[in-house]
């Protein structure tokens, strides 16, 4: 190439990345909104995430490491001068019009109740922040359905809580090639006199050993029947951390759920 061709294109090239806008600088409040934000922004973008996101519950711990932590505390906040705050249930409600008299724009993460209205979330977050092309990449990479098995599983929690029809856990079944045992609608107790009467073949547990409150003396994970169903049943441990937020990462669940049943 001509030194004056090349010269030109770099002139044109450099008026282009002048011109691309600067990605916003971002705070987020839970560890929902720390999901979204640890896999879509740029490392630089990121001021401060929440006080979970290194704990058990939060898939994407291991990219929190190293990134300031911050209170969901609207004063915190704000002393960080973010472009952008990112939340799902985190802070204070009241404090997000405080947030724009300092110029602070608020993203609120959307409501997905199935696998593919993650996707939906996460475009919508990716718009806000300036990172489209990496949540495509995010969901060109996510499984795709499994086969159906013409089996059917139980969701079962030490509390006693199983989620039903319309619910992501589901959803999450029927990616997995599954069927709901549970006929009843959203979150419903665990019928434990119908279990008697049809033991179910397959259950799913999350967040066993994960609270020590929700499996004390009266917990239905302790019931003497509870026990005795587990033990005649395949039991497929669940990644809580996959399951806890309603992200693009509960299809990666039922892909493992998947693989474990063979």
């Amino acid at each position: 190439m001509k030194p004056g061709l090349a010269a030109f294109f770099m002139i044109v090239l450099a008026g282009f990345a002048q011109a691309e806008p600067a990605r916003p600088t971002l705070v987020s409040l839970d560890y929902c909104a720390d999901q979204f934000v640890l896999a879509l922004a740029d490392r630089e973008q990121i001021l401060a995430v929440s006080k979970d996101a290194e704990r058990r519950f939060s898939h994407l711990r291991a990219k929190a490491a190293g990134i300031p932590k911050v209170r969901a505390a609207a004063e915190d906040v704000i002393a960080l001068q973010p472009d952008v705050v990112v939340r799902s249930f985190g802070g204070d409600e009241r404090a997000l019009e405080f947030y724009q008299r300092f110029g602070i724009r608020t993203v609120q993460l959307g409501y997905a109740d199935d696998v593919q209205g993650t996707v939906d979330v996460l475009r919508a977050v990716a718009a806000e922040i300036g990172q489209g092309v990496r949540a495509e990449a995010l969901i060109a990479a996510m499984p795709g359905a499994a086969a159906e098995t013409g089996r059917s599983a139980l969701y079962v929690t030490p509390g006693g809580v199983s989620a039903g029809q319309g619910t992501m856990i589901g959803s999450i079944m029927a990616q997995a090639g599954l069927s709901n045992a549970n006929i009843g609608e959203g979150w419903t107790d665990l019928p434990l006199e119908r279990l008697v009467q049809a033991p179910p073949a397959l259950m799913l547990t999350a967040f066993f050993g994960f609270d020590d409150d929700a499996t004390d003396r009266w917990s239905v994970s302790r019931h003497p029947v509870m026990r005795r169903l587990m033990a005649g049943a395949q039991v497929i441990a669940m990644d809580e951390s996959r399951i806890s937020c309603p992200a693009w990462l509960v299809a990666d669940e039922a892909q493992a759920i998947a693989k474990a049943l063979k």
